[in-house]
């Protein structure tokens, strides 16, 4: 059964997909592409505040995921059936697939190393689909706690939220690892992964997604604040990481909370302003799970083949990792969900129709399994 979206929602995962994208190519390209290691200072400068400035990507999907519950649910006391066993099969299986795969290059080593990579992968989130586990715990908390949180205080809720949220990236963004077995591990990685560090994200979003009407009336009535505050927090964001107060590379900082709420808010706005969705970002939101998945791999392809090939195209590198990674990865979503397998290794797209612009209307139809992505 399909279910009602709004259009600036889809809007909002084309915009926090593509930014990801964008994300890994600068990264990837600047720490495994010889010939970008020796870019102009000011250059390398430039891709590396940008880089910072688009750490609101994973964010944002932990905010669409949680909105959707809440609009979705909002006139409903129960949970649908098969609510979680569909996210298994379409959601799970495909980051276990894609936890195996990203581990393959380990066979190369041993057994013992692929073995251990891909546990890693697939319970610890050691790779970059570690987005997934995140969800699947909000899933979970949703089933378990969703009479309470439509019985609570939306303010309180949110409030305590954002003092856990805040207090759990403190920890880690401003202390050493503690001296214990795996300390190193989870001050550097393994802390991504519990829910406290994106509790916020969701609460606020779950009750945005009840109150949509009501948000987009204090959007529009504060537009002028809401334009102007991605670059305040923008500009806070890159003074605290270029003036050595807050140096982590990652979209689990501390500042993060309000940049990544400041953007979502600017790009819902300017959705709502739209006559229509472009096509281009219509087919990006029908995709995004898959392109999750499967872009740095295609970006690991791509640069292995630049080395090999010799071939210095300087920082227009990065543009051609984004869309190559983007385009490959749209296509083989597509020809893989021509087969009845395919949706098990890259999501489940519905190839039937044609992507279409969509109008401006409250709503649109989009398929279950984008509820996560």
């Amino acid at each position: 059964m399909e279910k009602k979206h709004l259009h600036e929602i889809s809007f909002l995962r084309a915009i926090a997909c593509l930014s990801i994208v964008l994300l890994h190519s600068i990264v990837w390209g600047m720490e495994y592409v010889g010939f970008l290691l020796n870019l102009p200072d000011f250059s390398e400068r430039f891709l590396d505040s940008v880089t910072i400035f688009l750490y609101y990507g994973t964010p944002t999907f932990i905010f669409i995921t949680a909105f959707i519950l809440g609009y979705s649910y909002k006139e409903k006391r129960s949970i649908s059936k098969g609510f979680l066993s569909k996210r298994l099969k379409f959601i799970l299986i495909p980051y276990i697939f894609m936890g195996f795969m990203y581990a393959s290059p380990y066979a190369l080593l041993s057994f013992e190393q692929f073995a251990l990579k891909s546990f890693l992968n697939i319970f610890i989130g050691d790779f970059h689909a570690y987005f997934v586990l995140i969800i699947f715990q909000f899933y979970l908390l949703f089933v378990l706690f969703k009479k309470w949180l439509d019985r609570a205080s939306p303010k309180k809720v949110i409030l305590y939220s954002f003092l856990i949220n805040a207090a759990y990236l403190f920890l880690f963004n401003f202390t050493s690892p503690f001296n214990f077995v795996f300390g190193e591990y989870i001050w550097e990685r393994f802390y991504w992964i519990p829910f406290p560090g994106w509790i916020f994200y969701f609460t606020i979003a779950y009750y945005a997604g009840r109150h949509y009407e009501a948000v987009i009336r204090f959007i529009q009535v504060y537009k002028n604040w809401v334009i102007v505050a991605p670059f305040v927090t923008g500009f806070f964001l890159l003074y605290f990481y270029h003036s050595g107060f807050l140096v982590i590379h990652s979209s689990k900082r501390i500042d993060i909370l309000v940049h990544t709420l400041s953007v979502i808010a600017f790009v819902l706005y300017f959705a709502t302003k739209m006559k229509s969705i472009p096509s281009l970002f219509m087919v990006i939101n029908k995709y995004s799970y898959g392109i999750y998945l499967l872009h740095t791999s295609y970006i690991s392809i791509l640069i292995v083949l630049l080395a090999l090939l010799s071939l210095n195209i300087g920082i227009f590198t990065i543009l051609l990792l984004f869309i190559v990674s983007i385009t490959a990865s749209i296509a083989t979503i597509y020809y893989l969900n021509r087969f009845s397998f395919g949706k098990y290794i890259v999501g489940k797209v519905d190839i039937s129709n044609k992507p279409k612009t969509v109008k401006k209307t409250k709503t649109i139809l989009v398929s279950d399994n984008q509820h996560s992505s």
